[in-house]
């Protein structure tokens, strides 16, 4: 399968003062931020891909979910920063050792599934020199993504998102973009409560939390009912060190193989049901 990573994006040129340095931020959405995000399903999963479409007559031999490469991911983004702790090691948002690299009050939908570089409208800021290692983001629990997927059976099936609901469909003529609220959020913190997400991999720790527009974390089914904003954390893999010499990042999306989940109907047949969104994460190298 074609893997479509948005590539050698040298977006700067040489820049040799703080100010300069200032212009970088704007394109560090997302920096190191893996956020697998799913409705009731273990984060054990989130990482394995569908068989090839088109090569498989049924689901019986994929993963329950399998994932694959969403042809939309759109997602609204409000803050960007980089963190020297945990800004959610008590379980709710705490911004003291952070910094914002970039908001847009108002937030900016990006489509991650374009697969391309946009710049991002908004407010950036010069992050201070030192060390951090953590990244946030403040974005919408309220995902769009579109995909469809096709089995061998029957001469050939595809399953299409639609624009009603997250089940599938065949009919291509309902081809559309599903809109996903995300209200429900389960990981391996064990709590099997819907407001928090927690996930180890590589070494790093994923934390999420769903909040309202104060970013006051939700703490019930009612409030994560009624949320508007998730709010994601990861542990990098190694410290960002910020220092005068950065001139630029180069930066990669990445949602092959993971950007949105299938489900198996888990009747004898083993096809598709419905939909589950699923995580995407950005990679970047500091230019110097």
């Amino acid at each position: 399968m074609k893997k479509f990573h948005i590539t050698n994006l040298n977006l700067f040129k040489s820049m040799k003062t703080k100010s300069a340095l200032n212009n970088i931020l704007k394109f560090s959405l997302g920096i190191g931020l893996l956020i697998p995000f799913f409705k009731n399903e273990p984060a054990k999963a989130f990482l394995t891909a569908c068989a090839d479409s088109g090569t498989v007559a049924d689901l019986s031999g994929e993963a329950n979910p399998c994932f694959l490469t969403p042809e939309t991911l759109k997602v609204t983004f409000y803050e960007v920063g980089f963190c020297t702790s945990d800004p959610l090691a008590t379980g709710t948002f705490v911004n003291t050792s952070c910094e914002k690299s970039w908001e847009n009050s108002s937030g900016f939908e990006s489509d991650i599934g374009l697969k391309k570089f946009e710049t991002m409208d908004g407010k950036t800021f010069r992050v201070p020199n030192g060390s951090f290692t953590h990244s946030y983001a403040i974005m919408s629990n309220v995902w769009k993504l579109k995909a469809k997927y096709e089995l061998t059976h029957s001469g050939g099936t595809t399953y299409y998102t639609n624009s009603t609901n997250g089940l599938v469909t065949t009919s291509e003529s309902d081809y559309g973009e599903w809109t996903d609220d995300i209200e429900n959020m389960e990981g391996q913190e064990g709590t099997n409560l819907c407001y928090d997400f927690s996930a180890t991999s590589g070494g790093a720790t994923v934390k999420a939390v769903l909040a309202d527009s104060n970013l006051i974390s939700a703490t019930n089914t009612s409030t994560c009912q009624s949320a508007t904003r998730l709010i994601g954390t990861v542990q990098l893999s190694s410290p960002v060190v910020m220092d005068d010499s950065v001139k630029g990042y180069r930066l990669n999306w990445k949602i092959t193989n993971m950007g949105i989940g299938l489900n198996d109907n888990g009747n004898g047949d083993n096809l598709p049901v419905d939909w589950r969104g699923g995580p995407f994460f950005s990679e970047f190298t500091l230019i110097k």
